[in-house]
Formats: structure tokens, C-alpha cells, sequence
């Protein structure tokens, strides 16, 4: 049994349809009849099931289900008359509109309230499938309101595709399906010779039509795969999609706006660096993190130190200069701190000679970044 997605056709918001449908189709996915006319017809079945999610009941005139009837690639059903509709809703009906090619679901009176308690389903068996490969499109069109609002139509539309009697396309597997981050996947599954086929992840679209498996290397983030088969006329193809996820254990995230509304650690397994340069020195960051300087100047010297952030494209950015002068017999240090942000470069220019931890004047850096991440020297 497969799921189909459905589209909506709806102008507007107040056009979309005040319930919700899901179609699942038997056999998974449908088949086209053989061309031969003297050959007998695929048989298919459809369930829409259908709910309504908002706590306020929908009033409901009548529920339509449009089916395209025919010999063409668009078309699902070659008779319609053949279809044995049935609803799952006490006091409603359905019957043939065969002019309309609808089936007509209504209420015994002029409208009935379908609430959120009020699940049903819509079931079309004995389907006689058309013998051309190719998509149908499937409408469900529900009268309907809330309150004392006007009724008014709203549709959504459904595309079923006819698939080749010898297509498949099954056993879409992500293996292990749970890795440590940067961990390797392997992917197999089982297809037929007759439809092209693309792998789709991220903002990866992989051609594997030539192959039933594929190994995949450095996986950081939670990831779903999808594996797209196309077959038919390129006119009116048919599309099936599988799909598979790995779960990365402390994945990798790319998010817009986050709000924490608790406790926010970024430092408890940082990799925290101490350095004493004793000359001038560049540096890059291979993290986010803060740097923290502290320039001590002993009894009876001065120290003098300019730290120079550069920009992402190589350019001098901003410049300062930190001070600290001992004129009597107690040392005097001076702090200073700045954000880097991930291989930002970051250049220390010491003044005068003589630095080092026990010589008369000293610069301590501390590298604390936002996890892991290193202070490199260039």
C-alpha cells in the first residue's frame, strides 16, 4: 500500500479545504493494464481517508471525487461503471455522477458537521486500471463552511501514477541507520531495469539508475534520503519516491533564529589553549571561541601590545593597542578580549624585546572556543 501526496488547488487561504485527505492506493504502486485490448484489465483500489483537524466541526454538503476515465496516459480507470464506491460515514451515501466522471458523496440531508472525532474513509475497489503508463490526476472537491459562513467549493488534487507491470522499486535501506558524527552509510535497494533512477539528499541529486547501492562517507548531520524513480513517456512520466533517514549521534546543525529557553553549554568540552608568544605572531581559528589576552609589564618596564583581526577577505580589519606600564615596584597587567569567529585570522604584534613568562614584560593568550577548535599559528 502507498501514500500519495496530495496538491492543493486552492487560490487563497480561505479556498483550502476545511478537512483533510490522505489517498493510499492497492497494489503498491499501481499497475497499467497490458496494452493489448484482448488481455484482462489491472484491477487497483483507492482509500481516502478522511478527518477533520480543527477542534470546530465543517459543515459538509457533499464530498466529489473526480476520476478521469479513458484511454490516455492521464486517464486511470478505462469504465467507470465498473468502480464499487463505498463511504465509511453513517447516513451518507455515494453514487456515479458518470457524466461528471465524479462519485458524489452526500449526507441524507442538506448538510451534515464533520468534527474532529468524525474520521472516515472514501473507497473506490474493483478499479478497472487504464492501459496506457502514465499519472492521473485525482480531485477531491468537498462543499463546505464554518459557522454561519457561505458554503463554497474547495479542491485538492491528487496525481496516482500507472506504473509498468514489471516495475519495481522496493527495499530502500539505510544501513546502520543510527552513526557517531562524520560516521560512514550504506545504502541499497531493489529496482528494475526500466526507469531512471536519482538519489536526493541535502543539496545532493545523484544519478544511480546503473546502480542498486551506494556508500556515503562523512555523515554529520540527521539525514533522509530519497530515492526517485521516473519512468514513461517524458510527456506524462510516472514518479515514484522511497525514502530513508540516519540518525547522527551530536549531529552537526545549520538553523536561522534559536531560542533556548534553558541551560546553554558551548564550553564544557572546549579544548582550552594557553600560549606565551615571545614574538610576533598570526593566528587562525579553527572555531568560534573567545580569546582572552592578559599584557603584564614588570617592576620598572612597560609593555606594549597591537592585536590586528583581519577580515574574511584577507583585508586589515580593526587594530588596537593594549598598554600596561609599571613605573614603580608593583607588575601592572592589562586584559583584553575579543570574538573570532570560525578561521578568522587574528595577528599579535609584541613591542620592544624581552618577552617571556620571567623576563620584564609577558603576554598570556587563553583560547577558550565554542567546542572543539584550535588557535593554529600561520
Amino acid at each position: 500500500m502507498s501514500v500519495v501526496i496530495q496538491t492543493r488547488n486552492a487560490d487563497s487561504a480561505a479556498d483550502e479545504p476545511l478537512l483533510t485527505y490522505q489517498i493510499t492506493t492497492t497494489p503498491s504502486p499501481l499497475k497499467a493494464s497490458p496494452e493489448n485490448p484482448q488481455a484482462p484489465e489491472e484491477i487497483g483500489e483507492l482509500i481516502i481517508s478522511v478527518a477533520r483537524q480543527s477542534g470546530t466541526p465543517a459543515d459538509v454538503e457533499w464530498i466529489k471525487v473526480k476520476v478521469p476515465a479513458g484511454t490516455m496516459a492521464p486517464d486511470l480507470a478505462t469504465d467507470l461503471n465498473k468502480i464499487t464506491p463505498r463511504i465509511s460515514l453513517t447516513g451518507w451515501t455515494v453514487r456515479l455522477d458518470g457524466a461528471a466522471k465524479e462519485f458524489v458523496c452526500a449526507p441524507a440531508g442538506s448538510h451534515a458537521p464533520i468534527g474532529p472525532d468524525t474520521g472516515f474513509t472514501i473507497q473506490l475497489s474493483d478499479i478497472p486500471v487504464s492501459r496506457k503508463v502514465g499519472t492521473a490526476p485525482i480531485t477531491v472537491t468537498e462543499r463546505s463552511r464554518t459557522g454561519n459562513s457561505a458554503f463554497q467549493n474547495r479542491s485538492t488534487v491528487f496525481h496516482l501514477g500507472k506504473f509498468p507491470a514489471d516495475f519495481y522499486l522496493r527495499n530502500f535501506l539505510c544501513e546502520p541507520s543510527i552513526i557517531p558524527n562524520g560516521g560512514d552509510v550504506k545504502l541499497t535497494w531493489e529496482r528494475s531495469a526500466n526507469a531512471t533512477y536519482e538519489l536526493l539528499y541535502g543539496d545532493v541529486n545523484r544519478d544511480v539508475t546503473n546502480r542498486t547501492g551506494l556508500d556515503l562517507e562523512g555523515i554529520k548531520s540527521d539525514t533522509t534520503f530519497y530515492l526517485r524513480a521516473t519512468t514513461g513517456d517524458p510527456s506524462n512520466p510516472v514518479v515514484r519516491i522511497l525514502s530513508t533517514q540516519v540518525t547522527v549521534i551530536k549531529p552537526d546543525l545549520s538553523v536561522g533564529d534559536l531560542v533556548v529557553n534553558g541551560m546553554l553549554s558551548v564550553l564544557k568540552s572546549a579544548q582550552f589553549q594557553r600560549i606565551y608568544p615571545t614574538r610576533n605572531r598570526t593566528y587562525r581559528v579553527t572555531n568560534d571561541g573567545i580569546l582572552h589576552g592578559v599584557v603584564r609589564a614588570n617592576p620598572g618596564a612597560s609593555a606594549r601590545v597591537s592585536v590586528i583581526l583581519y577580515n574574511d577577505d584577507g583585508t586589515m580589519g580593526t587594530q588596537d593597542l593594549y598598554l600596561s606600564e609599571a613605573s614603580g615596584s608593583t607588575a601592572v597587567c592589562t586584559s583584553f578580549t575579543v570574538a573570532l569567529a570560525g578561521q578568522q585570522r587574528v595577528a599579535i604584534a609584541l613591542f620592544d624585546d624581552g618577552w617571556g613568562p620571567g623576563d620584564a614584560r609577558s603576554l598570556r593568550l587563553e583560547w577558550r572556543p565554542f567546542g572543539l577548535g584550535e588557535l593554529v599559528e600561520q
